[in-house]
């Protein structure tokens, strides 16, 4: 099994001592390892190159005896480190996705109840439509009986008229025989009886065809007021609908109007936090400059106490090989002062090209800070170039440096072997042990004057990028808080204007089943009302009819009335 260990090294008494493993964890599965109960122990005869303290992988058996060579497990444990945090963060992303997911839920479980309830008010409305149509319906269908009335009355009218007609004529063809033959015999008179008594039996009625064309008038009439009373209505009902609409297309006109300024308001968003993204880097560059500088300040506060401390013996810390003091006491001693008038020259020439060095290495730290400063402001279509721009500085920049650091470092061994001479001289000329100043040795004091003046212009610079610096966090800061009030703004802003585009679908919904309705009532009303107009049409030429027929009654009713007379005038006895 793999076990999770701590290498314990103990020391014996004369240097060699004994390596035990601290078992930590065992693994279980791929990601599953559980802690080791206590505090478990066991030798290890090898432990390889690891020191005390180390992690490792040991692989033992049931006995707890090591199998094989010990792992380092500071690798392993760096991927397991970063595979759990990763699944720590798809875990938590996951824990904000089913939050997102419970709350679109709730919203949609929100949503579903207004909707249903909203479906129950339009099926009620809808119902209430329906009933309705089932009147106009019924309406139609009793104008439509009524129209039947109508043609049965005419159709009956027209036949009582051929009827009359007919009995008429061979009425008037007896009564001119009659007439011109003077008198009738039985067998005539009684067919002439008979022929008025049909038409007594088939003689118009007017009365009746007027009780019930009047009763169709009646019904008309009161079709014509049931269909005002429903015009009115429907005209109410698109005087509301226009007015709805009227509203609709204003808030529609708002909601355009709140949606591109909430457009605009997030353009000016994207520009503050561009412009917060720009102030942060150019705070991060300003911060390492300010750090390169004090970077610079402390190397030249170095290099002046290097240079005072020339003269005055070996510097502090000083290693590398010594100077054969025997051979520098062998020379000649007019060799041992041009040697040591040697030496300082060539340290004095390394300490101007130090110096120089250095102020090109500051001026390629202004060049660097001012570049990047430059590159965090450009645009993308040039950032390109004065990135690569700038990765070539810094090359520069790095070599630079480095080859100032060594050029340092064989400036203080110059040092140590000027003073080793200097030292020999000195005493090869008689002077007592402890070295004074002299013409021997070599006058720094301009150097040194020149650094102190750099160091005070380097300090000045790094005070006055603190000032900077301080204000530019404090703009930064206010920023920060604007673009966070803003973006709250137009958080709450999309909100409200998601909610008012929800209730106006919900509104242009409503209008349209308005709409609907208003049509189809007014589809309906449309042929309702081009019955009745045809049906009014064709009882008013009936009414004149039937008052032609009343006329024409009364004359056929005087008429038989008189030829009844005549009969019985002529069949009664002398």
């Amino acid at each position: 099994m793999l076990y999770l260990a701590e290498v314990l090294k103990k020391s014996g008494v004369f240097g060699s001592g004994k390596t035990e493993l601290k078992l930590l964890a065992s693994q279980r599965g791929e990601y599953n390892w559980v802690p080791v109960p206590g505090e478990d122990i066991i030798p290890a005869d090898d432990s390889g190159n690891f020191n005390s303290g180390a992690l490792v992988f040991a692989d033992l058996n049931a006995s707890k005896q090591v199998q094989g060579n010990l792992k380092e497990a500071s690798g392993q444990l760096v991927k397991i480190l970063q595979n759990f945090s990763r699944f720590q963060e798809k875990f938590k992303t996951q824990e904000e996705e089913i939050e997102q997911w419970k709350q679109s839920l709730t919203y949609q479980s929100q949503e579903l109840n207004r909707r249903e309830m909203e479906m129950e008010a339009h099926r009620e409305e809808v119902d209430n439509v329906q009933q309705e149509l089932a009147r106009l319906e019924a309406k139609q269908g009793e104008i439509e009986e009524q129209q039947g009335e109508i043609e049965r009355l005419r159709q009956e009218v027209e036949q009582s008229r051929q009827e009359l007609e007919s009995a008429w004529t061979q009425l008037q063809g007896e009564r001119e025989e009659l007439q011109g033959s003077g008198s009738i015999d039985a067998e005539q008179a009684s067919s002439l009886q008979q022929w008025l008594d049909y038409l007594s039996e088939v003689m118009l009625q007017p009365e009746e065809l007027q009780t019930s064309l009047t009763a169709v008038q009646e019904q008309l009439s009161a079709q014509e007021a049931w269909l005002g009373e429903r015009t009115a209505q429907l005209e109410e009902w698109r005087t509301q609908a226009q007015e709805n609409q009227s509203q609709l297309d204003e808030a529609v006109q708002g909601l355009d109007q709140g949606w591109s300024e909430w457009h605009q308001s997030q353009l000016e968003l994207a520009g503050k936090r561009t412009e917060v993204a720009v102030r942060e880097r150019l705070l991060a560059v300003k911060e390492e400059v300010l750090t390169g500088l004090r970077g610079q300040l402390t190397g030249l506060a170095d290099l002046a106490t290097q240079m005072s401390s020339v003269g005055s013996g070996p510097a502090p810390g000083s290693s590398g090989p010594d100077v054969d003091l025997s051979e520098l006491e062998r020379m000649p001693l007019n060799a041992l002062q041009e040697r040591v008038r040697q030496l300082q020259n060539e340290l004095e020439t390394g300490m101007h090209l130090v110096i120089a060095e250095q102020e090109e290495l500051m001026l390629q730290r202004l060049d660097l800070n001012e570049l990047e400063a430059k590159a965090a402001r450009a645009s993308e279509g040039d950032r390109a170039s004065l990135e690569a721009e700038l990765a070539d500085l810094q090359e520069s920049y790095g070599f630079l440096n480095d080859t100032l650091v060594g050029q340092r470092r064989s400036l203080r061994e110059r040092e140590r072997i000027m003073n080793q001479h200097q030292s020999v001289l000195w005493r090869r000329l008689g002077n007592p042990p402890e070295p004074v100043s002299s013409g021997g040795t070599v006058d720094l004091s301009p150097l040194v004057s020149r650094l102190t003046e750099q160091q005070q212009g380097l300090q000045q610079q790094v005070q006055t990028l603190e000032g900077e610096l301080n204000s530019l966090r404090g703009e930064l800061e206010e920023f920060r808080g604007q673009v966070e009030q803003q973006a709250s703004a137009d958080e709450g802003q999309l909100q409200e204007l998601k909610d008012r585009d929800r209730q106006l679908r919900d509104r242009r919904a409503e209008i349209a089943q308005t709409w609907g309705r208003v049509n189809a009532y007014q589809e309906l009303l449309d042929g309702l009302r081009d019955r009745l107009t045809h049906l009014k049409e064709t009882t008013d030429p009936l009414a004149g009819s039937l008052e032609h027929l009343q006329e024409l009654a009364d004359s056929q009713q005087n008429a038989v009335t008189q030829l009844q007379e005549v009969v019985g005038h002529l069949t009664a006895p002398e």
